[in-house]
């Protein structure tokens, strides 16, 4: 595997036609909240990669734990961004030893990690080309579905104000 830098993460991660879906965000009345209107939107956006995902760690013969903890995840850095990750969750409910995924880099990045000082394991690598693979559904879809948490986030916001008034909030 190739080394890849910082900034070649950021370039591979760019998403078309946020700026659209920026401004469309934008225009929501005040007393919705954005962040969790972002949340729902890269949540949905999310889910073929999160599927891909799932899909390729299955083919390796590891315990299900890896493919259990893959998902949809937010931090509070990404929530300043209004972004959040896809990978391998090791918080929450998935702190548990039976559950959590904390080895997966371990297992996407072997020949990088040297294990207890006595060597190097292998590259299997199944997040890499799930993103790979879904990337251009996830581009393609974007617009159309910040549409549909849109629309949501409206008909959520004039059903609030219609049942408890400008007090609902």
């Amino acid at each position: 595997m190739a080394n890849t830098t910082r900034t070649d993460v950021k370039e591979r991660f760019r998403v078309e036609g946020i700026k659209q879906i920026q401004h469309m965000f934008n225009q929501l009345p005040k007393q919705i909240d954005n962040d969790k209107i972002w949340v729902k939107f890269w949540r949905e956006v999310s889910k073929p990669l999160v599927k891909q995902a799932k899909a390729n760690a299955s083919q390796y013969n590891w315990s299900s734990q890896i493919k259990n903890s893959i998902g949809f995840f937010t931090t509070k850095a990404s929530r300043r961004a209004n972004g959040g990750y896809v990978g391998l969750r090791t918080r929450g409910a998935f702190r548990s030893k039976e559950k959590t995924g904390f080895y997966g880099a371990f297992v996407e990045y072997g020949s990088e990690v040297k294990f207890g000082g006595k060597g190097y394991g292998n590259d299997q690598p199944f997040l890499n080309p799930a993103w790979d693979s879904s990337k251009p559904v996830i581009i393609q879809d974007g617009i159309r579905k910040a549409e549909k948490v849109f629309d949501r986030a409206i008909k959520s916001h004039v059903k609030r104000l219609n049942k408890y008034g400008r007090l609902g909030y």
